[in-house]
């Protein structure tokens, strides 16, 4: 399985949420940011395991990279469960009663960031051994 795709398709997602978040449109922006980090967090454990988990819970996704790699991360636990919400709420309209503000926009590019760094200290970590 070829893993650069899931980073490089990871890294799109990424540079996708700072465009919608400049845009205005803050619920694409987070969803893109759920994407990013998702496929991110697939991909590192496709090149830990050879295989990845069929869930789209990021939550799940790291308590399983936590086990693999031995390092946790609690901010980045934090921030999995804030951009899981977007999941769902910024996809359908009904799923959500109010709309998105940029506030939460740029609260979920933050959690990306901090998830997509810790991917990058394991993945570091492991080139290193």
């Amino acid at each position: 399985m070829d893993v650069g795709r899931w980073f490089e398709k990871a890294e799109r997602f990424r540079r996708a949420a700072y465009s919608e978040l400049e845009a205005g449109r803050y619920d694409i922006a987070c969803f893109m940011a759920q994407q990013a980090a998702e496929l991110a967090l697939k991909g590192c454990l496709i090149r830990l395991t050879g295989s990845r988990p069929y869930t789209h819970l990021l939550s799940e996704l790291l308590e399983i990279l936590f086990r693999v790699s031995g390092e946790r991360d609690e901010g980045a636990l934090a921030c999995a469960r804030v951009l899981e919400e977007h999941y769902l709420q910024a996809r359908y309209p009904n799923a959500r009663m109010k709309d998105y503000l940029r506030a939460e926009a740029e609260e979920a590019i933050r959690c990306m960031e901090a998830i997509l760094g810790y991917v990058g200290r394991v993945l570091g970590a492991g080139r290193e051994g």
